[in-house]
């Protein structure tokens, strides 16, 4: 087992050096709230490089605003994000590694002010706040945002996407098929969401 751990092994056209991977953690560190890249970040993820793991994964990445776990989430909702990405996919990649990025939207688990959005106006918990049930449009914006942020990660020289659809979040409260989170219009959301 440990002789195959450090052989190299593809994933479509990415050949990764060995088979140690850094799953995607959240940090909670964009302390700025604007979903940017932190020295902490660079430092984070730019360390395990140097210590040779194959793949790192970067933590759960908010395709918009309202879809942040915490106000403190990274983000690549927008083009500026792309720049800080670039330099540290880059730093990454120059020790050998290769950088995935987990593109993630929180659904009715997020814990921000103003709106959260769901497929359906239950919350997550007691304690938690109540979601706006998802209309038709904002499906389809959702999936043009996640389609927008797969497109910047590309751009910013990311090797492999990973989409969140666990735990909870929007995408896994539409692929499971629960009464208790999904109780209006789920036929008609999931037509929406796979036809995209």
């Amino acid at each position: 087992m440990a002789r195959k751990l450090f052989t190299p092994w593809t994933v479509k056209d990415v050949t990764i050096k060995n088979r140690i991977v850094m799953a995607p953690m959240c940090m909670y560190s964009s302390h700025e709230k604007d979903g940017k890249l932190q020295p902490f970040h660079m430092a984070h993820y730019i360390s395990r490089a140097i210590g040779q793991v194959g793949l790192i994964i970067v933590e759960a990445t908010a395709v918009n605003p309202q879809g942040r776990i915490s106000d403190q989430d990274l983000g690549i909702w927008s083009d500026d994000h792309i720049e800080g990405f670039a330099k540290l996919t880059e730093q990454v990649k120059a020790q050998g590694s290769k950088i995935g990025i987990q593109l993630a939207h929180a659904g009715r688990k997020a814990e921000l002010d103003g709106d959260i959005y769901a497929p359906s106006a239950i919350p997550f918990d007691e304690q938690s706040k109540t979601p706006a049930e998802m209309t038709t449009e904002q499906i389809k914006e959702t999936i043009q945002e996640f389609k927008q942020a797969a497109a910047r990660a590309k751009e910013a020289g990311f090797d492999i996407i990973e989409l969140h659809a666990a735990h909870g979040y929007l995408m896994h409260e539409f692929l499971y098929r629960c009464p208790i989170t999904a109780q209006t219009n789920t036929e008609d959301h999931m037509k929406i969401a796979t036809a995209s």
